[in-house]
């Protein structure tokens, strides 16, 4: 007869309380990283960021937020949290306690996101230069902005600098130049930062100022809409009278930039606004010509943007609630148009009550009725733009006019004469370009040249920078080795598809 085997009938088993003290989730194959499925994926630890994780949390959602940074608070909010910050202005002590509110589980400060899909699934590298994987349910983009480069002669000199980089400094170490700086350009940043250098004990040699003279008519149309904010008013106001005070040079409507030197910069020449030309010798020169969107994300997602000519850049198109054309993708702050740091609050606000309702936590009247003073908060911000926009059009940075060997492609050392000779030669894009002349394919994808091709490509071609386009961004959005890509098999295998 036949015998019966149990064992292959029957499963083995323990009694069941013998199974809770044993029941561990299966291991994790060493080729595999863990991945984590919160409610709301953050990108971006500046204003807009922190601001929407404190909404969502309170409404009750999982929230993780990823910032390459050392520490949070952004551009505008850097180095917040130190002691010294409030002597910078009322504003960063506002940002300490932003940060503290914020300050919470699953909040990873140096880790960037290198990858992310359209349903929204990152891959990032923390500080320990490990990959990590979230699947959120939603993704807010909340990267904020960059300075606008500005590609003109001796800008690659030793001894040059952007105006943001040296505040940023200023603000997370407590750094003032040493010996002769001079900052060149426009835009409200480079008056706040002449006065903050100024009053932490800097010498400064010189402000030279290449702001165009605005017209009576101009000023007239954006003043109504810009005395919505008086305080933005007077705040500029401030920045002047400092300077005026001040024993610092101030030389305004200068045109006709360039910087000399040999091994560093040592000096920087320009015409006035009397058409006579001068020479300031300098240590340090910092530069500014305003700040665009840091839109890298939203690109390789390939969302939707559009040609913004008053502010000279591309914004992401978003909804009233910060929803790009991606369903379940979310931008808010400066990464969607230079708005400002309370615009940029108020904005990531306004995306967490959305995605909170989306995902159920609220419903629909709540959201309106949680979302209107931040709305209305927001469009008082947003009319004081067009006053800030009028004052200080970027002019520095205007590659068009760019001599032909003046270096536009920092990373592959491409000038423009050489990007002039591809057009003509038939490259009729930005990809073209590429692949013409390798710009935009160095480490920083296009950060500092994108801007700088679209408008050659405009002058070249009779197009409209609108019509053209910035070439397309793949991952990683920034370079990291290999072998870490190698970690988690699944993305190289959908990299390798």
């Amino acid at each position: 007869m036949p015998c019966r085997d149990r064992r292959a009938e029957e499963p083995a088993s323990m009694p069941r309380a013998r199974a809770q003290r044993h029941d561990h989730p299966p291991p994790i194959p060493p080729w595999r990283t863990a991945m984590s499925a919160p409610d709301l994926l953050i990108v971006g630890g500046g204003a807009a960021g922190l601001s929407a994780a404190i909404i969502a949390r309170e409404l009750g959602l999982s929230v993780e937020l990823l910032d390459e940074r050392p520490a949070f608070g952004g551009n505008y909010f850097a180095g917040a949290g130190n002691p010294s910050a409030g002597r910078l202005g009322e504003g960063y002590a506002q940002g300490a306690d932003l940060l503290r509110k914020a300050n919470g589980p699953r909040m990873h400060n140096g880790a960037f996101a290198w990858r992310i899909e359209p349903d929204g699934k990152t891959y990032f590298i923390d500080p320990a230069s490990k990959v990590g994987r979230i699947s959120p349910r939603r993704l807010l983009i909340a990267t904020g902005a960059q300075e606008r480069p500005v590609p003109i002669p001796g800008a690659l000199l030793p001894g040059v600098m952007y105006a943001g980089a040296a505040q940023l400094m200023l603000k997370t170490f407590g750094s003032i130049p040493a010996g002769r700086a001079v900052l060149v350009g426009s835009g409200p940043l480079l008056l706040l930062l002449a006065k903050q250098l100024l009053g932490q004990g800097a010498a400064l040699a010189a402000m030279i100022e290449t702001t165009p003279r605005a017209g009576l008519l101009t000023t007239a149309r954006s003043l109504p809409s810009a005395l919505k904010v008086p305080a933005l008013l007077s705040e500029g106001l401030s920045f002047r009278s400092a300077l005026r005070k001040s024993s610092m040079a101030w030389h305004r409507q200068a045109s006709g930039i360039f910087i000399s030197g040999r091994d560093k910069a040592e000096s920087v020449t320009f015409t006035d606004r009397h058409g006579r030309r001068h020479t300031i010798m300098a240590d340090l020169i910092l530069l500014h010509d305003g700040v665009i969107p840091n839109d890298h994300v939203a690109r390789q997602l390939k969302c939707k943007e559009t040609w913004n000519p008053r502010q000279h850049c591309f914004n992401t198109t978003v909804d009233q609630w910060g929803e790009t054309s991606r369903k379940g993708i979310f931008a808010a702050g400066d990464c969607t148009g230079i708005w400002g740091v309370e615009a940029a609050r108020r904005s990531g606000e306004i995306a967490a009550l959305e995605i909170a309702r989306q995902l159920g936590f609220i419903n629909a009247d709540e959201r309106d009725r949680r979302a209107a003073e931040p709305l209305r908060q927001r469009a008082r911000q947003v009319a004081f733009r067009p006053f800030v926009e009028t004052h200080f059009p970027p002019t520095l940075s205007r590659a068009e006019f760019a001599h032909d060997d003046t270096v536009i492609c920092r990373c592959e050392t491409v000038t423009a004469g050489e990007i002039r000779l591809a057009i003509r030669q038939g490259a009729s894009g930005p990809d073209q370009l590429k692949s013409f002349t390798r710009c935009g394919m160095g480490p920083c994808q296009g950060r500092s040249c994108a801007m700088a091709v679209a408008e050659i490509l405009a002058s070249e071609t009779g197009q409209s920078i609108g019509e053209i386009g910035r070439h397309d961004i793949r991952a990683p959005l920034k370079p990291l080795p290999l072998g870490q890509i190698a970690t988690v098999r699944d993305a190289v295998e959908e990299i390798v598809a």
